[in-house]
């Protein structure tokens, strides 16, 4: 019986000295062939640098790929990442928005009355406006209405259309880049109803772009005050409802009935509304929740009485109007903004020495205080001289609802790019 053993990595047959040398002839013969066989099947230099390139390719980005920034797992060498720096600098994509050095104000500013041209140097979409160059404006204006200024894709024409959901002749297949809005003469120019406009046109404190706009989604109906917050211009109606696309009806509106105590507001989505259910009220709280539902706040003493600045003082319209209509503007464009309506401000006040717990939140917690109180700001119809941009009035609670305390809205300023 031959032994049988076996080299330790490979397994070829080995020759043994017990066993006979016909039998050993065979297995050194067997060995031989099964080395043959394993050379025979090692790879070639060419095949081991195939698979080297395959795994590199795997691993590492190409120059390509680096520079169209197109894969999320593979390595930069610092060749690579040389190459992708390099190509985004020169890729005008880089510059996606962007503003002039030391630019103030929009990057859109009113030439007349109905003109609008974009500043030189700005940027929009990646496209340089290198020199100032002129919006394409409609044929005919609407009074108190919002304009969009679309810019085309590829040829960078900006046209100003009163659609926000379809692009225009001139800018088709392109995007919104900024906006303004459209109002009627005897906007005043000075202090108290002080020297008129004698034409209707551009309110050069609405004009917005994608740089420079309030913090809402929704920049329509707003003016922007020294830089420095943004308020709309018209009170809120009660049909305004905050949505996601520019159908919804905004809060700052001509033509709507104004949201009040008698006239409640719809209660927002994001509050539990369903687009038809009102509050059936119209307190400090519920239009603090409906300013938010837009992304707003309700406005300070001090931003209320800036931009009521100009408005008629000391006088009041007499009557309930009970619609958003287009009367005793302010210099900067708020409509009605003194002697119509008390308006809602953010300030609140109160004293806890003393005092006892209010259930006056509808459910939702107790008020301890001894004097809670909500200011109301402007002036109702009835005020007469008390009435004015300064005017304040601390006697509300915040759970007070009245057919003569609505509202406008505020929101912060962005400056972008």
């Amino acid at each position: 019986m031959p032994v049988n053993q076996t080299t330790t990595g490979r397994g070829y047959p080995l020759p043994y000295p017990s066993n006979l040398l016909a039998e050993d002839v065979q297995r050194l013969r067997d060995a031989l062939q099964a080395i043959d066989n394993d050379v025979t099947a090692r790879p070639t230099s060419t095949t081991v640098q195939g698979l080297v390139d395959a795994a590199v390719t795997a691993l590492v980005a190409s120059q390509a790929e680096a520079e169209a920034g197109s894969s999320s797992s593979k390595l930069m060498t610092p060749q690579r990442t040389a190459q992708a720096i390099a190509a985004l600098a020169a890729s005008p994509t880089v510059l996606y928005n962007r503003r002039p050095a030391l630019q103030r104000g929009s990057l859109f500013y009113k030439t007349a009355a109905t003109t609008i041209s974009v500043v030189a140097g700005a940027v929009f979409n990646g496209k340089i406006y290198a020199t100032a160059t002129a919006v394409t404006m409609p044929g005919s204006f609407t009074n108190n209405s919002d304009y969009a200024i679309w810019q085309h894709p590829s040829t960078s024409a900006l046209v100003a259309d009163a659609s926000f959901t379809t692009a225009p002749a001139g800018a088709t297949g392109g995007s919104i880049v900024g906006g303004f809005h459209y109002i009627p003469s005897g906007r005043p120019t000075a202090e108290n109803n002080g020297s008129p406009t004698g034409s209707a046109e551009i309110l050069e404190f609405s004009i917005w772009d994608l740089t420079y706009r309030p913090s809402c989604p929704d920049p329509r109906g707003m003016a922007c005050i020294n830089d420095a917050f943004w308020i709309d211009l018209y009170l809120a109606g009660a049909t305004s409802y905050a949505g996601s696309t520019f159908s919804a009806v905004p809060s700052s509106r001509i033509g709507l009935t104004i949201a009040d105590g008698s006239s409640a507001p719809l209660v927002p989505a994001q509050y539990g509304g369903n687009g038809s259910t009102t509050y059936g009220s119209f307190t400090w709280y519920e239009a603090s929740e409906m300013a938010a539902s837009f992304g707003k706040r309700l406005p300070f003493y001090g931003e209320f009485a800036a931009a009521a600045f100009g408005a008629p003082e000391a006088g009041s319209r007499g009557t309930d109007p009970g619609t958003v209509i287009w009367e005793r503007a302010s210099k900067f464009g708020l409509a009605q903004a003194t002697g119509v309506m008390w308006q809602w401000g953010a300030d609140s006040a109160g004293s806890g020495s003393g005092g006892s717990w209010s259930a006056s939140t509808e459910g939702r917690g107790s008020v301890y205080s001894t004097d809670a109180r909500a200011v109301v700001l402007g002036g109702d119809w009835g005020y007469g001289a008390n009435s004015g941009s300064r005017n304040a009035y601390w006697g509300p609670t915040p759970w007070s609802s009245n057919n003569n305390i609505g509202a406008r809205f505020a929101a912060g300023h962005l400056v972008l790019g």
